[in-house]
């Protein structure tokens, strides 16, 4: 496969360079230099994603939700080759989309990335998207995958932290909780802040609660020490204002088990990879997955200590 041939199936041609870009553990992205502007070329990983067209569907559903929404909330600009959001090369799915350059750091970064998320849960409130990922933030099969490879080979102080966790999130997530479209991979790095917020990496976007959007931005922006109330305000602040006031009281009553959700999926799935040989987490060894396992449920401490502060601030701006 020659890289530099991808982009003129999107009609860009005279490049320049083509070089990796980013941290992202799933799709390989990289960054296109032409005559004709930067862009962001990724193929989607197949092995995570087994029908990539669903992918870009669902994407193309949430495009024109955004378009019809007047917000100031952007999504990226996807080009289209064949009347379709992307090319197959190679048995490879490929997409671009133009690049978006990031401003210097703001003071109200925290809550524009809260605005953000909250912003999109409302723009496509109501979407009928096709599931991507068998199982994907389904704290049962996680926690099920992680029985199957043997709780005998798991600390035993970490495996009752994971039982009587899992347990609470079975209590509180509840058939009176609605499922709406949630993004499914709302940390930080997927908001972009230039002259508007852009929202990146939609493959996730599915039905699931809204407390794990919430928790999964709070994880991502807490994760060293103990959490900031400061910060934690401001996402919150924001992530409300985004939503405008479409969450029911139970949902409000959930965000902050959302928190404690997704930082222990992340540290199941970790663990999973470290002890199974697989390899969900591509460039990742399994004793970096053991760390990285072990830093989640020092983080899940943290919040957990944190409990009556965090949910304070909650109930202040909801």
């Amino acid at each position: 496969m020659k890289l530099n041939e991808i982009p003129s199936l999107f009609g860009i041609s005279s490049i320049h360079d083509i070089s990796s870009f980013g941290t992202g553990h799933i799709n390989s992205t990289y960054h296109v230099v032409s005559d004709s502007g930067e862009y962001i070329l990724q193929s989607i990983n197949r092995n995570v994603f087994h029908d990539p067209e669903n992918v870009m569907n669902n994407i193309s559903l949430i495009v024109k939700a955004f378009a019809c929404s007047g917000s100031n909330i952007d999504i990226p600009e996807y080009l289209y080759a064949n009347d379709r959001n992307y090319i197959v090369y190679n048995d490879e799915f490929w997409r671009m989309y133009r690049y978006i350059k990031a401003s210097t750091v703001t003071e109200n970064s925290d809550f524009l990335s809260g605005c953000a998320f909250g912003s999109f849960i409302r723009i496509t409130d109501g979407l009928k998207l096709q599931p991507v990922i068998k199982g994907y933030h389904d704290f049962r099969h996680y926690f099920s995958r992680l029985k199957e490879f043997g709780f005998q080979n798991i600390d035993t102080a970490i495996l009752k932290k994971i039982t009587r966790l899992y347990d609470t999130i079975t209590d509180v997530f509840g058939s009176e909780i609605p499922l709406r479209t949630i993004h499914g991979d709302a940390k930080a790095d997927n908001v972009i802040i230039s002259d508007k917020c852009t929202i990146i990496d939609l493959d996730t976007a599915m039905q699931g609660y809204a407390a794990l959007d919430y928790g999964d931005l709070i994880r991502s922006l807490c994760s060293n020490g103990t959490p900031s109330a400061e910060r934690i305000s401001c996402i919150t602040q924001g992530f409300a204002k985004g939503l405008g006031g479409i969450l029911t009281s139970s949902e409000i009553d959930s965000l902050y088990y959302g928190i404690l959700w997704v930082t222990a999926e992340l540290a199941i799935r970790y663990l999973t990879d470290s002890i199974s040989g697989e390899h969900y987490f591509r460039d990742k060894a399994p004793e970096e997955c053991l760390k990285r396992s072990n830093e989640l449920l020092g983080q899940l401490d943290m919040f957990t200590s944190n409990a009556d502060e965090i949910k304070k601030i909650i109930h202040t701006h909801f």
